[in-house]
């Protein structure tokens, strides 16, 4: 996705050590043994839950994602490869575990895109938002974005109102694993400590995000500042950012 490419400096610095805390949160759920496991990490962006899985004791950890900016942020020895979800380039039971940190939600038929995950590992860790209101700080943010002349981009919108409620409603999320011949399935709600505690550590969090990225480097310093600093104001008093997040465990 053109947006998380053109976004990808901003997430490594910002959103990735966010993200970093909900993978570790997914791994602590595997429902097998990490120790010197093979691990493939889908819709991977910056390679976070393969970062979370090799310190658990995974042996490899391979990330695909199909915006290849994100991937080249990751760190080694994660390896790589250039991938759609839904159809990935490699062969039956290939890995110990298949992991995906917040992908389903951006895919158009999670569904088969687990089917495909089953297909290639012998266990799947996935996570989406819990159901419920948001934490405050992300509509605070932009809403200060929007008075600076931030749009949610349509694929955003899209997004929020069409694809991800399909797997942050609990029932539906179960479901979908079942269906596409996932065994032994549960579903964790588990609330992350984000560790962001200041305006200036949830604005960036914030401003880091693909939706808001590209419009943040699109204005002149000056307003850029001036975004942050309205943005800054608008979150004043509403850390620490603690966040409900679903992990789904089948083997």
């Amino acid at each position: 996705m053109s947006a998380y490419d053109a976004a990808a400096d901003a997430w490594a610095d910002s959103a990735a050590p966010v993200y970093a805390r909900f993978a570790a949160a997914m791994v602590g759920q595997s429902p097998v043994p990490l120790d010197g496991a093979t691990v493939l990490d889908v819709g991977a962006g910056t390679a976070v839950a393969c970062d979370a899985a090799l310190a658990a004791g995974a042996g490899r950890a391979v990330a695909t994602d199909i915006a290849e900016q994100m991937l080249r942020r990751r760190h080694p020895p994660t390896q790589a490869v250039v991938a759609d979800a839904a159809r990935l380039p490699f062969g039956d039971d290939r890995f110990d575990l298949v992991i995906g940190g917040f992908c389903l939600g951006h895919l158009p038929d999670p569904g088969a895109a687990l089917a495909e995950w089953r297909r290639v590992g012998s266990a799947t860790l996935a996570t989406a938002f819990a159901p419920g209101p948001s934490h405050p700080a992300k509509a605070a943010v932009d809403a200060a974005m929007e008075g600076i002349g931030f749009v949610a981009p349509p694929w955003y919108q899209h997004l929020k109102n069409d694809t991800e409620p399909v797997v942050e409603d609990t029932a539906s999320f179960e479901a979908l694993a079942v269906a596409a011949g996932h065994q032994n399935v549960s579903i964790t709600q588990i609330t992350v400590d984000t560790g962001l505690r200041t305006p200036a550590e949830i604005v960036a969090w914030r401003l880091g995000m693909a939706q808001l990225a590209p419009f943040v480097a699109s204005l002149p310093q000056a307003r850029r500042e001036e975004a942050r600093q309205a943005a800054e104001e608008a979150v004043a008093g509403i850390g620490p950012v603690l966040v409900d997040i679903q992990v789904l465990s089948a083997s």
